[in-house]
C-alpha cells in the first residue's frame, strides 16, 4: 500500500482536484478510504481544512459547483459552499459542508402533465401538500450527485448540515 505522501507526489504532478482520481490511487496503490485520516495524520486537522477548502474552490465557479443532473435534459444546478470543515474522532474523520442551492434548471411537470424548465427555488415554492415526499427524493439525488462528483474528484466524501 502506497503512502499518503506518494499519493500526494502523484497528484502535484498530474493536478487536483482530478476527475481521474480513483484511476491514480489505483495505479499508486493508495486506498482513497483513507484519505482525509492519512491528511490529517500527515498535516494536522488544520491543515486538512485548508486543503479541503482549496479542494473545493477549484471544482468552484463564482456561481457554485455545477452538478449536471443525470438524464438526457440538460438539467443542472450550482451548489453553494458557505462553509466546510473537517470532523474527526477515534471512529470517524469526515468533510461536513453548509450550503445553498445556486442558479438551476430543473425539468418540472404540472398537474395536466406538461413540463418546464424551473429553478429549485420555484419547484419549492409551488410544491403541494402531497408532493413532499416526491421533492425531498429529488434534493436527495442531487446531493448523492454532488456527493459523487466530489469524491469522484477530490477523494473525500461530504456530509449536507
Amino acid at each position: 500500500m502506497s503512502s499518503i505522501k506518494t499519493f500526494l507526489q502523484v497528484l502535484s504532478k498530474v493536478g487536483y482536484p482530478n476527475h481521474e482520481l480513483e484511476s491514480i490511487a489505483k495505479m499508486v496503490d493508495y486506498n482513497l478510504n483513507n484519505f482525509i485520516p492519512d491528511l490529517i495524520d500527515e498535516i494536522g486537522k488544520d491543515d486538512t481544512e485548508s486543503f479541503v477548502r482549496k479542494a473545493l474552490s477549484k471544482l468552484s465557479t463564482e456561481k457554485g459547483i455545477k452538478v449536471d443532473l443525470a438524464g438526457d435534459y440538460n438539467e443542472y444546478i450550482y451548489v453553494i459552499i458557505w462553509k466546510a470543515w473537517v470532523y474527526s474522532d477515534s471512529y470517524n474523520s469526515e468533510v461536513h459542508i453548509d450550503t445553498s442551492w445556486g442558479d438551476s434548471k430543473i425539468l418540472s411537470a404540472d398537474d395536466e402533465g406538461k413540463e418546464t424548465y424551473k429553478t429549485i427555488q420555484t419547484i419549492n415554492d409551488e410544491i403541494g401538500m402531497g408532493e413532499w415526499a416526491d421533492y425531498d427524493d429529488m434534493v436527495d439525488s442531487i446531493k448523492d450527485q454532488f456527493i459523487t462528483l466530489v469524491y469522484n474528484n477530490c477523494g473525500f466524501l461530504t456530509f449536507f448540515d
